[in-house]
């Protein structure tokens, strides 16, 4: 069976892609910006992106963040070269390349407290590109490639992030419970929210430009009602 290679989506200001090893850089420039924005907001219930977040107290912090970011290039490399792959960790990237953020989505359902779990969705920004609707349009662009396989979506946030759990609706989530932990292994609760494929191009303003034929059914039919 030949491998599927992932042709880089581009919206109308973004290009999602894989991220290649010389995105190191800019990605630990990313990931101590990060860091620097959890510590000034965290005592406003900013939630930080785990993968990168290191306590300020702890010893050599910069070594810390730069092999953790390390650990992200390196987790994004396996997982594009896995047999079948499952998780696509891609690269935001501005139209002239420049570097921006990582939108992620686990394609495969996985099993958990005796539900299946039908793929999850992850996503960061560099802070000094926020506010400016990257982020939900670099999330729309990769959840219209998990829609052309699957028909319904299971995201989790914390329930304190409410910057996550705004762009979790405006892509038509609907919140459906909470849990006493992620599957990620922080031990903190999450809400717990179902995004189907219906809702989903009902909440895309630019589904009227995909030439794929589900999304231009989905908003036909929606228009009809």
């Amino acid at each position: 069976m030949q491998k599927e290679n992932f042709i880089p989506i581009e919206t109308d200001r973004l290009i999602i892609d894989e991220f290649k090893n010389s995105d190191f850089e800019a990605l630990q420039q990313i990931a101590f910006k990060i860091n620097e924005n959890a510590d000034i907001h965290y005592v406003d219930g900013y939630c930080p992106f785990y993968t990168f977040q290191v306590a300020k107290e702890e010893e050599n912090r910069n070594a810390k963040i730069r092999q953790k970011v390390a650990d992200f290039i390196i987790k994004a490399d396996k997982e594009k070269n896995a047999e079948p792959r499952s998780t696509y960790r891609m690269a935001v990237r501005l139209k002239d390349g420049t570097l921006i953020g990582n939108t992620t989505i686990d394609m495969l359902p996985i099993k958990e407290d005796g539900k299946t779990i039908y793929g999850d969705l992850g996503y960061f920004i560099n802070p000094e590109y926020g506010s400016k609707g990257y982020a939900i349009e670099a999330v729309r662009g990769l959840t219209h490639y998990f829609f052309k396989k699957y028909d319904k979506l299971d995201v989790t946030t914390h329930p304190n992030n409410k910057f996550s759990r705004n762009l979790i609706e405006k892509i038509g989530g609907k919140k459906v419970g909470y849990k006493d932990a992620s599957h990620y292994g922080n031990s903190e609760p999450r809400v717990v929210f179902e995004v189907s494929k219906k809702d989903f191009y009902r909440s895309c303003p630019f589904n009227k430009k995909m030439p794929d034929l589900i999304a231009l059914l989905i908003n036909n039919k929606a228009k009809r009602k």
